[in-house]
């Protein structure tokens, strides 16, 4: 053969080559989700359409904003899995990114770079309606007022959480034919499951720890004689674990985000403080009981207390509870005050409350909402309708708001 029957040779097999090599070098077929927006920790899936050299793809992946997090590949290294370590920041754009040149297990690489923008929820409110007859949950979105409906139990929805993430939803469902029941709903996919039967009594206040491990919530037996109690059900499918002795009435189970628990004893009159991983306890004696609030670091926990100053006087005090140095400290700052209700704020030290002066010249029949910068000491009142209580405090996630 002459030379111009090897270059035409050689030029076909090149051709052929490129052809085979392009239609064998990796391709993203999907970035997901492709539909709706992103909720509290939902991953971002990647799918190729060949099996990828997972070792050489983190430095082809870009995320805007940046978040720490974890990648995972399914068995055949064609799905990327993207989970972030924290919450989505709400209101905000995800912008994904993948580079050209990453690699296929046969060493192909992508041939173009691949974009996709997913929006993130905007903060949205979670809540029980209507308050005098069968609730159910709804959710708001409080930039455009739009509303949904979440659950339609016909014996009503009598309380809920929500976990750390932000993407299920616990609740306790009324007793229908004697039975009540908590069941989950998943924000992402928005199935309900039942995590917990409740045929021997009724179950509230569900609490799932920060972890999603745990179920604590109050059971109130129907047998008679046996005093309402608080129970852990793992979500591993053990059996609950009974908080306690039989002739204690225990009530309003908490979690902290460092992972104890505490909840009110009514018998023995005060706080109980308990860590699952370690099986510490602590115990904070308190005549008044009611909702406490941890700060975000799960190191202090404030509730009230009432204090007898004399026969005709007894004021209610914020009490801050140190876990770590196990010390109390009274942070109401006066001896006419009636301090109520406290919330810590989603980031650091800041707490609303609700005050009420008991000295006779400045006695309102309403409460007033105040913010206590806790570090430094400054109390700010930012409400002054001297008729109305203000209560059930909710902070926004970004601190700036209530």
């Amino acid at each position: 053969m002459n030379w111009k029957t090897w270059f035409f040779l050689g030029v076909g097999f090149v051709v052929i080559s490129l052809l085979i090599g392009w239609q064998m070098a990796p391709r993203v077929e999907e970035i997901k989700p492709s539909t709706g927006d992103l909720h509290g920790r939902q991953p971002i899936q990647v799918s190729f359409s060949r099996p990828m050299k997972s070792t050489s793809f983190e430095t082809h992946l870009i995320l805007s904003p940046s978040m720490a997090g974890v990648l995972t590949w399914n068995d055949d290294a064609t799905l990327l899995t993207f989970t972030p370590n924290k919450t989505w920041p709400a209101g905000e754009t995800a912008a994904v990114q993948i580079t050209a040149g990453a690699q296929s297990r046969i060493l192909l690489p992508t041939l173009r770079e691949y974009k996709s923008e997913i929006p993130i929820s905007p903060t949205l409110l979670i809540y029980l309606w209507p308050a005098d007859g069968k609730s159910n949950l709804y959710l708001s979105n409080p930039e455009t007022g739009e509303n949904q409906t979440l659950s339609s139990e016909e014996s009503g929805v009598l309380d809920y959480s929500i976990s750390a993430e932000g993407d299920q939803i616990y609740f306790s469902v009324a007793a229908e034919n004697g039975i009540n029941s908590i069941n989950s709903l998943n924000r992402l996919t928005g199935q309900t499951s039942r995590v917990v039967e409740c045929d021997g009594g009724l179950c509230t206040s569900p609490r799932i720890s920060p972890d999603g491990k745990n179920l604590a919530y109050e059971f109130i037996s129907r047998e008679p004689g046996i005093l309402p109690g608080i129970q852990v059900y793992p979500l591993n499918g053990d059996s609950p674990l009974d908080l306690g002795e039989p002739d204690q009435y225990l009530e309003n189970p908490l979690w902290s985000r460092s992972g104890w628990l505490v909840y009110y004893n009514q018998t023995q009159k005060g706080y109980k403080f308990w860590n699952p991983d370690s099986d510490e306890t602590r115990f904070l004696p308190n005549e008044t009981g009611g909702d406490g609030s941890w700060s975000a670091d799960g190191r202090y926990f404030i509730c009230s207390e009432i204090l007898f100053t004399s026969e005709t006087l007894a004021p209610r005090h914020l009490l801050l509870y140190d876990l770590k140095e196990e010390n109390l400290a009274d942070l109401s700052n006066g001896n006419f005050l009636e301090d109520l209700n406290p919330s810590f704020s989603p980031r650091g030290l800041s707490l609303a409350f609700s005050r009420k002066s008991l000295d006779p010249a400045l006695w309102s029949p309403g409460r007033q909402l105040w913010i206590l910068n806790i570090e430094g000491g400054e109390f700010t009142q930012l409400t002054d309708a001297v008729d109305f209580h203000h209560t059930s405090f909710a902070w926004h996630p970004n601190e700036n708001q209530l």
